[in-house]
């Protein structure tokens, strides 16, 4: 049970020993305890005590796990931005974001049509209030509703390693459907690669993942639908085995650039690693 006031330490101890990370706060704790603590910027505030307070989960997140998760998704994203870029997509295109949460990079894809879609709407909510220029909507991935052909570029990422095996070929046949012939379907999940390390650690990187693909799976998934792999690269991120071990390193790497760096590279040589892949549709 952590007993230090980490507000004292100025932010050198980890809110893994900190007393206040878990309890529930007003947002002036937030603000006066935390805040000056972690140097958290008012986008970090609101999103702490949003998902206190309105997240369907309603769970208090301690902020370096707010910044380890964060600086997840943006490698992610800033993987897919740079491709569509590299690929020329044209500005005013059409992109639709499956999964999209509160929508947190958004701004990255303002140049182009943007789409958020996500089952649930108290997420959908918070983006539609902070990316009013955006288009939010609630869709099931297995049946969207949206035209053929709607989008020029489809964005699914850390989605499909949450489906069951017998639900995923639906999700792949409904991004296809809706990607224009010629246009770019970018997906990124966990390799399920097993190695020596997996065995010892655990084979999942987030107990709520229903299991990990491997790479020849996702192959044989987007082939099965009809659709053209172009490439497949590994994304700079810290992905970590799920567990008490690697929480603890977040902790200590959350707001630790140098840290977080060398532990990339340590689980990934080891075979924890996210991968994405870009495909396309005839």
């Amino acid at each position: 049970m952590p007993i230090l006031d980490g507000s004292a330490y100025n932010g050198r101890v980890p809110c893994l020993l900190c007393r206040h990370a878990r309890r529930r706060k007003t947002r002036q704790e937030w603000e006066t305890i935390c805040g000056p603590c972690r140097r958290l910027s008012a986008d970090e505030l609101e999103i702490l005590h949003w998902n206190q307070e309105c997240d369907p989960d309603r769970v208090v997140v301690p902020p370096n796990m707010l910044r380890h998760s964060r600086m997840n998704s943006d490698a992610r994203y800033v993987s897919a931005f740079q491709y569509l870029k590299a690929w020329q997509l044209a500005a005013g295109a059409r992109v639709l974001d499956i999964g999209c949460g509160i929508s947190a990079q958004a701004e990255m894809f303002h140049g182009w049509r943007y789409v958020g879609a996500d089952v649930s709407v108290p997420r959908l909510g918070y983006a539609a209030r902070t990316h009013p220029w955006a288009w939010y909507t609630a869709q099931s991935v297995g049946n969207l509703g949206f035209a053929a052909g709607a989008f020029d570029a489809v964005l699914c990422l850390e989605v499909v390693e949450h489906l069951a095996p017998a639900e995923r070929p639906a999700l792949a046949r409904e991004l296809l459907r809706v990607l224009r012939p010629g246009g770019l379907l970018i997906l990124t999940t966990p390799d399920g690669r097993m190695t020596v390390a997996k065995h010892l650690f655990g084979t999942k990187c987030e107990r709520s993942h229903e299991r990990e693909l491997t790479r020849r799976e996702v192959e044989t998934l987007l082939a099965g639908v009809g659709a053209w792999l172009v490439e497949c690269r590994p994304v700079a991120s810290l992905i970590q085995p799920a567990g008490r071990l690697a929480a603890v390193l977040a902790h200590f790497a959350g707001d630790r650039p140098a840290w977080r760096g060398r532990l990339a590279q340590w689980w990934a040589r080891v075979g924890y690693r996210t991968l994405l892949y870009v495909a396309t549709r005839p």
